[in-house]
């Protein structure tokens, strides 16, 4: 009995069915390990390791911080996270080569005799975080009723919650300021209506103020175009008022106000200000044995003086530094340069000294101010009248000058805000008795 009568013409056409599937299956499953976009050949490259730089017998041009040895990231590299905090034992060393994948600034020697130079490297914009401050504001619109009531709005400034610290170490005194401004959709132009502002808080990041502030006769049609500019301060007893945060709300979209006389509670998160007025040119030494500190301010560029200043000829710039109790924030000493007279760009190139104890040296901490002197006519005819007349004190005029306007400041030290500022000031006790050179931003 042969093998094809034992199985019957059906069983043969059943194996040939089985093994022609089993033959296309295997062919399929090899093509997909071969197509790069199958699900088989992902699956072998994901099990490949990849190869170090020494197997590929390459070097990698940007090596990862685990791949490198500790002393090499001590010497070479100046390393800092997102949050802005700096290593405290990072150690630089001029004579080395320059620091490899720094994310802030890197070195620049000029001369390692007597001036290094911190050349400071932008960031490269990853993303935008939520800005931690968060304002609760409070809405209530009164109608008009005929020999009852005229129409107004109540706007309440409630609370805030998360506001950054100042630069330097000092309690945050924060206020608000309100401005309805009318915009004009056809013309693109705005106009300010009013203008409010609450008290100082002291000492806290998260202020509660509860203050209210009427607007009468607001007719429905027209508050559609307001727009509530809402902006936080910090006030500074030392230099100018720190911008915080700001906030723009449009009354249109706060349609829901308008048909309830309920208040009406919102909680906005604000955006960070991020308000700048210039660069100034700063050198720094240090000299151990004498134990003194020089700062050498040279020269100033880009300044953004108006509004606080109306006109260039109004401009007297002149650089103010106060020595601060970092742990108090208490004004120890203060020093001024000169004034030049209505110049965009001064260069001062002068050096003022203070004595820094070493036991001090993570304690205290300086305050730089841009300000401008105000001369006025009254001044002039003073001085003049004064030299005139004789030196008694029944004969000498008595006159309050105007206080000089605070236009932008930086802070130095241990403690301070700023990633770039601490590391200037590691670097100048780094390297004693060298100049240590840096542009910094007037905030």
């Amino acid at each position: 009995m042969s093998y094809e009568e034992a199985i019957g013409p059906l069983g043969v056409i059943i194996i040939c069915s089985v093994a022609a599937i089993i033959f296309g299956i295997a062919l399929l499953i090899a093509v997909c390990f071969c197509i790069p976009k199958c699900i088989g050949y992902k699956w072998i490259k994901r099990k490949k390791k990849p190869l170090s730089s020494k197997e590929n017998g390459k070097f990698n041009e940007d090596p990862k911080l685990s791949e490198m040895s500790y002393r090499s990231w001590r010497l070479n590299s100046l390393y800092s996270n997102g949050d802005d905090t700096i290593h405290e034992d990072t150690v630089y060393s001029p004579d080395l080569s320059p620091p490899l994948n720094s994310n802030n600034l890197h070195f620049n020697t000029i001369d390692t005799s007597s001036v290094l130079n911190l050349v400071p490297k932008k960031k490269d914009d990853v993303g935008e975080k939520i800005f931690p401050t968060e304002l609760t504001l409070s809405l209530r619109y009164f109608p008009y009723c005929e020999g009852i009531t005229a129409s107004k709005l109540v706007i309440g400034i409630e609370a805030l919650s998360g506001l950054p610290p100042k630069q330097y170490n000092s309690s945050i005194e924060p206020y608000v300021r309100l401005e309805v401004i009318k915009k004009s959709w056809s013309h693109r132009k705005r106009q300010k209506l009013y203008s409010f502002q609450t008290k100082v808080v002291k000492h806290t990041a998260s202020p509660i103020f509860k203050e209210s502030f009427v607007i009468s006769s607001g007719i429905p049609h027209e508050m559609k175009d307001w727009i509530l500019n809402i902006e936080a301060y910090d006030r500074d007893r030392y230099a100018n008022h720190s911008k915080l945060c700001e906030l723009q709300v449009r009354m249109k979209d706060m349609q829901r106000i308008l048909f309830s006389p309920e208040i009406h509670l919102f909680n906005f998160h604000m955006k960070q200000c991020k308000q700048e007025y210039g660069n100034i040119l700063l050198g720094v030494s240090y000299l151990p044995t004498a134990q003194r500190l020089s700062i050498n301010v040279m020269k100033l560029r880009n300044i953004k003086f108006m509004p606080d200043v109306p006109s260039l000829n109004e401009f007297n710039p002149y650089i103010r530094i106060i020595m601060l109790n970092g742990m108090t924030g208490k004004k120890i000493k203060r020093e001024k340069t000169k004034y030049l007279k209505s110049t965009a760009e001064p260069e001062f190139n002068e050096t003022l000294t203070f004595d820094l104890p070493t036991s001090q040296m993570d304690t205290l901490q300086f305050l730089i101010v841009l300000c401008s002197k105000k001369i006025t006519r009254n001044d002039i005819s003073v001085t003049m009248m004064n030299e005139i007349l004789s030196d008694d004190d029944d004969s000498v005029i008595s006159y309050r000058r105007p206080k000089d306007v605070c236009i932008g400041k930086v802070a130095l030290g241990k403690g301070v805000r700023g990633v770039n500022e601490r590391l200037h000031w590691f670097s100048v006790f780094q390297n004693p008795r060298k100049l240590v050179t840096s542009w910094h931003t007037l905030r």
